[in-house]
């Protein structure tokens, strides 16, 4: 009975040790998903939100990118559009963030491959995106580019995937 009563007692320390280190020390794919799910509910404003939180969102969605980072926007309907360093990408997330009342942004579907060195990612997902009063800018393919910079997964580049129409 001791033996049974050892080994269950040895069996869940090691799976309590497992999971631990899965918690303290998680997979790069993990951290590459979380960075975006980050980057989704920063990017996202609510009609309740004032000015302060809005120059607080836009600060902390350029720490997401590197200093070199670049967006690259076609999209139907509207002139595509590059935005280079986070200078740039500051200027017009604040800009956006002041001219509408809300945004909803969502990344679907989202697939990450770590490249062999460990220190780059690719990361393709489907944004959905609502603005103002519901209007619904519809659903776009989007490309990331990541790599691993002081420590921390970082943007060095995001674009929208042309598809078949």
């Amino acid at each position: 009975m001791k033996i049974v009563f050892r080994l269950v007692l040895l069996v869940a320390a090691a799976a309590l040790g497992f999971w631990l280190w899965t918690i303290l020390f998680p997979s790069p794919e993990k951290l590459v998903l979380r960075k975006i799910s980050g980057l989704a509910a920063t990017a996202t404003i609510g009609a309740s939100d004032g000015n302060i939180t809005r120059v607080t969102k836009v600060n902390n969605l350029i720490g997401y990118f590197s200093t070199d980072g670049e967006i690259s926007f076609d999209v139907t309907g509207y002139p595509a559009r590059t935005f280079s360093g986070r200078d740039e990408i500051r200027e017009a997330a604040a800009i956006g963030f002041n001219s509408l009342t809300t945004l909803n942004v969502q990344f679907l579907d989202v697939s990450v491959r770590i490249g062999a060195d460990k220190q780059s990612a690719d990361v393709s997902c489907t944004a959905r995106v609502f603005g103002s009063d519901k209007k619904d800018y519809g659903v776009q393919e989007m490309h990331f580019q990541l790599r691993k910079i002081d420590g921390d997964w970082l943007i060095t580049r995001a674009e929208t995937v042309k598809t078949l129409s």
